[in-house]
């Protein structure tokens, strides 16, 4: 997956929101349980804060997100890294319906070596 966003601060990321790319469009389309505290240090060595141009809202609709409150805050990341995680099969159209695992970093892969969504 492209790690896309994270909640909490890009220094101390709690959870990453994962992309994927159709067509030019970069698309969210899971979310990670939190981290631990050795996969946020993980994450916070290699993101990069967004420029104005990242496609993505500032706040996530909290229904993704299996929550009560109405939004929930993402701080934007340059969509560059790559991340390695385990996905449950159930799918909602593109998205998957429960929260990813992360597992690592994949720095021997870029943005265009993740599966493209449909067009």
């Amino acid at each position: 997956m492209i790690v896309g966003a994270v909640t909490g601060r890009i220094d101390h990321p709690e959870v990453v929101v994962c992309g994927r790319y159709r067509g030019r469009d970069l698309e969210i389309v899971g979310r990670t349980v939190p981290l631990n505290p050795a996969q946020a240090d993980e994450q916070a060595a290699v993101l990069k804060p967004a420029g104005d141009r990242h496609p993505w809202p500032d706040e996530i609709s909290a229904g993704y997100w299996g929550r009560d409150a109405k939004k929930v805050p993402i701080v934007k990341v340059r969509p560059l890294v790559v991340a390695e995680v385990a996905a449950d099969a159930a799918m909602q159209g593109d998205h998957y319906r429960h929260p990813l695992r992360f597992h690592r970093v994949r720095g021997d892969l870029t943005p265009n070596d993740v599966d493209r969504l449909p067009v």
